[in-house]
């Protein structure tokens, strides 16, 4: 594959590289062939779990998985923003190969690659019956025809089991820079927001934006952001899936990390949210364990004139309302408690996720 590496490296494409389970020859072709400073900016090879979790801010739901790749590919992409101005792009390559020890289901291999504007997903089911050595090689082949498909106009096209892709509009692409943005899917003033991942959007989220348009008078918009403090960013391709199952409401697209963020950008908003997330907001970890900071940010959130509309969850089986937090008197004059009998709603995005796996 070296003619492939020195073409790529002939280029301006500059990326970093996230790879697990298999894949690390890929590496091997790139490191050895003369130029490969001009391309590669960073490689990592996060083997063990604790170094994925670390990498994407969590343990991932299923290692070798489409949502893992994309998860580790925005990471990369991210990384590669902070080392050059050029023409970047993220690479992250999960697998599940044969080993020394009986595996369960498939051998199969995940990638991602993430430019400015575009998402890129393959899938690569493997021959069990192949040896490591084998694999390897099936796999190394199809990354270097991803790579020249997606990066160098190759005619030559990925021999990947799956690919999926999506060329973001121009409207979205500010959405991966690091100058906050925003975006609506449809026409609204901003005054009332659902924030979340919606992963996925279920019967609550809707029951909450209902309510909480019921309570203020004002209409209702879904608020998801690509960009999380602790997590990768959302790829193109995975905000249009979820965009697609919230097609019945406007939905404004961010990249605001933080409700201080989130404030600047929709003064006079209330948001909609729950006890989990008013309490998070409160704790000094997110302000290095200074209350000084803390008072400041939530001082700055009242100069903007936002307030929080607080909806009751369940934890530890039982229901958590805003009565029963401790926040700082500066927060909680920012909050209106929805009383459980106006809401309750125990569904939940991550036990709907779990549910979905174990099917």
């Amino acid at each position: 594959m070296h003619t492939q590496a020195r073409v790529l490296h002939q280029s301006p494409w500059q990326g970093v590289l996230h790879i697990t389970g298999g894949g690390a020859s890929l590496l091997t072709d790139m490191l050895s062939t003369p130029g490969a400073s001009a391309t590669v900016l960073e490689a990592k090879v996060p083997y063990a779990g604790a170094a994925l979790a670390d990498l994407l801010g969590r343990e991932p739901e299923q290692a070798a998985s489409a949502t893992t790749a994309r998860a580790m590919a925005m990471a990369a992409y991210a990384r590669a923003r902070d080392l050059s101005s050029g023409q970047i792009f993220g690479l992250g390559v999960t697998a599940s190969l044969v080993t020394d020890r009986p595996k369960k289901g498939q051998t199969r291999a995940h990638w991602a690659i993430q430019t400015r504007d575009r998402s890129h997903t393959f899938a690569l089911t493997l021959d069990a019956s192949a040896n490591r050595t084998q694999q390897e090689n099936t796999l190394n082949l199809a990354l270097w025809q991803s790579l020249g498909e997606v990066l160098l106009q190759s005619d030559t096209p990925a021999a990947a089991t799956e690919h999926q892709f999506i060329q973001a509009s121009a409207d979205w692409q500010p959405l991966l820079e690091k100058s906050p943005y925003r975006w609506c899917s449809g026409d609204h003033d901003g005054s009332l927001l659902l924030p979340g991942s919606f992963d996925p959007i279920h019967a609550g989220h809707q029951q909450i934006i209902e309510t909480a348009e019921e309570l203020t008078g004002r209409p209702g918009a879904f608020e998801l952001t690509l960009r999380n403090a602790d997590k990768p960013d959302l790829d193109f391709l995975t905000v249009s899936e979820r965009l697609e199952k919230i097609s019945a409401r406007p939905v404004w697209l961010t990249n605001l990390t933080s409700f201080a963020d989130k404030a600047h950008a929709f003064p006079g908003a209330m948001f909609a949210v729950g006890t989990d997330t008013v309490s998070r907001i409160g704790e000094l970890r997110f302000y290095r364990q200074s209350e000084t900071l803390r008072e400041q940010a939530l001082n700055d959130l009242a100069a903007c004139e936002v307030s929080f509309l607080v909806f009751g969850r369940v934890a530890k089986g039982r229901f958590i309302g805003l009565e029963d937090l401790t926040l700082p008197a500066s927060l909680s004059g920012l909050c209106q408690s929805v009383p459980e009998s106006r809401y309750r709603n125990d569904t939940s995005s991550s036990d709907i996720r779990r549910q979905s796996l174990m099917d």
